[in-house]
């Protein structure tokens, strides 16, 4: 088949303007490599040939057999192939993007979908994290993603660290899980987390918990945090025990965000409102720092191990004097020019990161009165 294709390439360029000639030259080459195995030579003919070489240089005075191309035109090729390559690969690239960011949507319409089947089941969205327990979204809308042994084997109480050894939740929070990993993001198979004293899969997706706070540390309120201290619940679907149904978004299941891309990155770290270190980590399933979550006594929680905000900019982790519980919150990606969102009808759409922060804002509040601008 490379040989036909070589064969029709040579006859379709046979007849060209002069500029091309070098062109039909090496693609004649080509074709001679293919076929003998090696570099024809000036003076290589079949017999027939060259007796009637032999007859026209004797009437011509010269040999009209030349093969051999100058180094001239073998420039002129090599730079044509490096104009064409130059031309081709940021297209292949951007190919490449797509089909990345296409498969990045796909997980968040999976996710929507389990989603909607956890709701139908139990009449409400799932919790953004359990307490005491310690299970996060993303563990409890397992058996509705396909896995049903992985969620059967979890012991939904916790604990969640691998001080004591393996456990089955342990493992779990190891093992990764292609639905909540960003193909762009180009995540580390596992990461050691020493708080939780073993490996756990960071996790690309953070549900919405906030339209208007920016805050898990410090005074309260918080992001995520239920009704509380005389606080109202977070104004988003997903928090601290949160049963949210489709009657309380108030604002339209349309234009309300449930979850968004996040950039975990563990290098990333500053101090809190509170005055402690923190990092920016998202993970799967469970956690025992959610878990502390209510007897925290330095006074900083960690829902933004599976919660965001879109009181925080988009991609405000690549905003060197951001707060860092912005990082934590934010919702980000590295797609070139937005990040991907699934809302509470299932639908996904792709949102500009100059999309106007007044209109960011309330795509991530349930009932404030206000409705995303397009």
């Amino acid at each position: 088949l490379i040989l036909i294709k070589l064969k029709r390439v040579r006859n379709a360029i046979h007849i060209t303007p002069r500029w091309r000639i070098a062109v039909r030259k090496f693609a004649s080459l080509i074709f001679s490599f293919a076929v003998r195995g090696t570099r024809p030579s000036a003076g290589f003919t079949n017999p027939a040939r060259r007796s009637n070489n032999r007859k026209r240089s004797c009437q011509t005075g010269r040999e009209s057999n030349r093969r051999a191309f100058t180094l001239v035109e073998l420039l002129v090729v090599i730079s044509v192939i490096g104009i064409f390559t130059a031309m081709i690969l940021p297209a292949v690239q951007q190919i490449r993007e797509t089909a990345r960011r296409i498969k990045c949507a796909n997980n968040l319409k999976q996710q929507s979908l389990a989603t909607l089947g956890f709701e139908s089941a139990n009449m409400n969205f799932p919790p953004g994290f359990q307490l005491p327990g310690g299970a996060m979204w993303t563990g409890l809308i397992l058996p509705f993603l396909e896995q049903n042994n992985l969620y059967n084997g979890l012991d939904l109480r916790g604990p969640w660290n691998g001080s004591a050894g393996p456990t089955p939740n342990s493992l779990a929070m190891a093992q990764r899980l292609e639905v909540y990993r960003c193909p762009t993001a180009n995540l580390d198979e596992a990461q050691f987390d020493a708080l939780a004293s073993t490996d756990r899969a960071p996790c690309s997706y953070l549900a919405c918990a906030s339209g208007l706070n920016n805050r898990e540390s410090g005074p309260k309120p918080w992001c995520g945090m239920d009704e509380e201290d005389g606080f109202p619940a977070s104004d988003g679907i997903y928090y601290l025990n949160s049963r949210t149904r489709f009657r309380d978004v108030v604002d339209g299941s349309s234009n309300t965000v449930m979850f968004g891309e996040s950039l975990p990155d563990q290098y990333v770290n500053g101090i809190d409102y509170s005055g402690n270190g923190q990092k920016v980590d998202h993970w799967q399933i469970g956690s025992d720092e959610v878990r502390r979550y209510l007897s925290s006594s330095n006074n900083s929680g960690e829902v933004s191990e599976c919660l965001g905000s879109t009181a925080c900019p988009i991609n405000s982790i690549m905003i060197a004097n951001s707060p860092i519980n912005d990082k934590e919150l934010s919702f980000a990606s590295q797609h070139p020019r937005g990040i991907n969102l699934a809302f509470a009808d299932g639908h996904i759409q792709f949102v500009s990161v100059e999309l106007d922060h007044a209109a960011w804002s309330a795509m991530g509040t349930r009932d404030s009165g206000d409705n995303r601008l397009d």
